[in-house]
């Protein structure tokens, strides 16, 4: 059994890699999966490993999106609002929308992020990229108006006060309700499914974000598969960039 060095200063990625072994171990080197912050500019520490975790990354521009896409090692990128596993409770099967809302709200420190997020949850329940076509503002609040390609609509509202955090509410409203609910204050995120056989809520995932990021990224070595998690990234900030 192959063990893979894991290179982080982070105590929550330091309890994950106990939890994994023997798969991985602590290690630092050009061999080793890096975890990277997020804050600032993150994306010039993505050099030197054989893979990398950023954790939860600012936003990046256009620029920055085109040259992380000629990275060949696999990079998993954790978004504890827009978690991969919740993700894929909420698009089981995938989502047929007429029209996507999100609701978001949280601190001004975290704004930027928090308005990325949401619309990633935007994206994901209308099963393509958006493109913003409107956008109001306020002292406090940011409401995007955003359409696919193929024509479904999204709403997107983001609320700022004080504090730190966030918290979300998406919801796809079509042949199916499909109600998804975040927040940085638990752990464990709702997906509620509404259709003619009534009310379905999925089993709470709770695996750490941490846990399950090294998990991805071991699984994405040993099979040498390509991950798309930075585009996904890059659609979600040029839909945000778009609109500032």
């Amino acid at each position: 059994m192959t063990a893979f060095d894991v290179w982080t200063d982070m105590p929550a990625y330091r309890a994950a890699i106990a939890e994994l072994a023997p798969h991985v171990r602590p290690g630092r080197g050009v061999d080793a999966i890096r975890v990277v912050e997020g804050r600032g500019a993150w994306w010039d520490r993505l050099v030197d490993a054989a893979a990398f975790v950023v954790n939860e990354p600012d936003p990046a521009s256009a620029d920055v999106h085109e040259r992380l896409a000629l990275i060949a090692a696999p990079v998993v990128v954790v978004r504890r609002r827009l978690r991969p596993d919740v993700v894929a409770d909420a698009t089981d099967p995938a989502p047929s929308p007429r029209h996507v809302v999100v609701d978001a709200w949280g601190g001004r420190t975290d704004a930027a992020t928090l308005l990325r997020d949401a619309v990633g949850w935007a994206r994901v329940l209308a099963g393509a990229p958006l493109q913003v076509v409107a956008r109001a503002d306020t002292e406090v609040a940011t409401t995007l108006a955003l359409r696919t390609v193929g024509g479904t609509g999204a709403s997107v509202t983001r609320v700022t006060g004080g504090g730190v955090g966030g918290a979300l509410t998406a919801t796809a409203l079509g042949p199916r309700r499909i109600e998804v609910r975040v927040d940085s204050v638990s752990p464990l995120c709702e997906v509620a499914v509404d259709d003619e056989r009534g009310r379905r809520t999925s089993p709470l995932r709770r695996e750490s974000p941490e846990r399950l990021a090294l998990r991805r990224v071991v699984d994405a070595l040993q099979a040498g598969v390509a991950l798309g998690d930075l585009a996904e990234l890059a659609a979600d900030d040029g839909a945000y960039g778009a609109s500032e």
